[in-house]
C-alpha cells in the first residue's frame, strides 16, 4: 500500500504546511488505489464529482464538500473535475505553531470515530473561507518575515470556521475549548486503540476516576467514553476486513482479542453483520 509523504523542502523554508489550488490538475493527481499519508490533508471541494472512502467511510462527491484526512488513516480518492484547495500539514505542525500539542484534537473533523471526516458547507461559507486560502496560498508564495504571523492567523480562522461546520452537519457539541483531559483521551485512543478497549484502560492513563472520564467525553463529544472506544474499535476492524487479507483470527490477534469468537461478536453487535459478510460485501461495491 502506498504512503505518501510530506515534503518539508518544497519552498527552502520551513514551513510545515502546504496550501495551494486544485483548479486544472488532472484526475490522475489523486491516488485511486488505497493508500495512507503521514500527514493531517483537508481538501476544499468547489463543483467535484466521484467517489471518496476515509477511514472506512464511504460517500459521493457533492458540490461545496470538505474532505479531512489523519495520518495513517486508509483511503481511496476517486475525484474528477477538480476545483478548490488541497491543504497539507505535518503532525507537529499545531504545537509548534499554535503552541497547542492538542489543537488537533479539538477539530472534530480530525479522527472522529463516530462521524466520517467529510461534510458539505453552503457556497456562501466556501467563498469566505475561499477568500482566506487565497490570501494564504499568496502568502506562501511570496514569503516574507511576517508572513509566519498572517498565515497562523488566517489559518486558525479558517480550521476554527470548518470545526463550526462539521458541528452543525452532524448536530455535535461544538465546545472546543473545555477540558483538555478529553483531547488527551482522543490522543491515547488513537495510539492505544489496537490493544487497549476498555473505559478503565483509558481512565488509568490519564489518571482519573472513570466517572469524571465518562462526564467529560459525554458533555464534549455526545457519546460515552465505552461508545467512543468501541465506534474507533470497530473501525479498525473494518480497515482490516477490507484492506488486507488477514483472517479472523489474525485479525483478532492483532487487535488483542481473547478469542476471534468475541471479535465476531463484538463486530456482529455494532454493525449487525458478521465479519466475513462484511468483507464479501465491501469486495462487491
Amino acid at each position: 500500500m502506498r504512503k505518501f509523504k510530506f515534503d518539508g523542502k518544497k519552498y527552502g523554508y520551513d514551513l510545515a504546511m502546504d496550501l495551494h489550488p486544485l483548479d486544472g490538475r488532472p484526475a490522475d493527481y489523486f491516488e485511486h488505489q488505497l493508500h495512507t499519508i503521514d500527514f493531517f490533508e483537508i481538501m476544499f471541494l468547489k463543483n467535484s464529482t466521484g467517489h471518496i472512502n476515509i477511514n472506512g467511510f464511504n460517500a459521493a462527491l457533492k458540490p461545496f464538500t470538505i474532505l479531512c484526512s489523519s495520518p495513517n488513516q486508509r483511503k481511496t480518492n476517486a475525484i474528477l473535475e477538480v476545483e478548490g484547495y488541497h491543504l497539507v500539514f505535518k503532525d507537529d505542525f499545531f504545537a509548534d505553531f499554535f503552541l497547542d500539542k492538542l489543537f488537533v484534537y479539538k477539530l472534530h473533523f480530525f479522527y472522529n470515530a463516530i462521524h466520517p471526516q467529510f461534510f458539505q458547507i453552503d457556497q456562501t461559507e466556501y467563498n469566505i473561507i475561499a477568500d482566506s486560502l487565497e490570501l494564504i496560498t499568496k502568502e506562501i508564495e511570496n514569503f516574507r518575515e511576517d508572513s509566519r504571523h498572517i498565515i497562523r492567523s488566517l489559518l486558525y480562522f479558517v480550521l476554527t470556521r470548518l470545526n463550526r461546520q462539521y458541528s452543525d452537519f452532524y448536530d455535535i457539541g461544538l465546545s472546543t475549548y473545555t477540558d483538555s483531559m478529553v483531547y488527551s483521551f482522543k490522543d491515547l485512543l488513537e495510539k492505544n486503540i489496537r490493544t487497549l478497549h476498555l473505559v478503565n484502560d483509558y481512565a488509568n492513563l490519564l489518571n482519573i476516576e472513570r466517572s469524571t472520564l465518562n462526564r467529560l467525553v459525554k458533555k464534549q463529544f455526545g457519546a460515552t467514553t465505552k461508545e467512543m472506544i468501541q465506534h474507533r474499535l470497530l473501525i479498525e476492524i473494518k480497515n482490516e476486513l477490507v484492506f488486507t487479507t488477514k483472517s479472523v483470527s489474525e485479525i483478532a490477534n492483532d487487535l488483542n482479542f481473547s478469542e476471534p469468537n468475541n471479535l465476531s461478536r463484538f463486530f456482529q453487535r455494532l454493525s449487525g453483520i458478521s465479519p466475513l459478510d462484511y468483507r464479501s460485501n465491501s469486495k462487491m461495491i
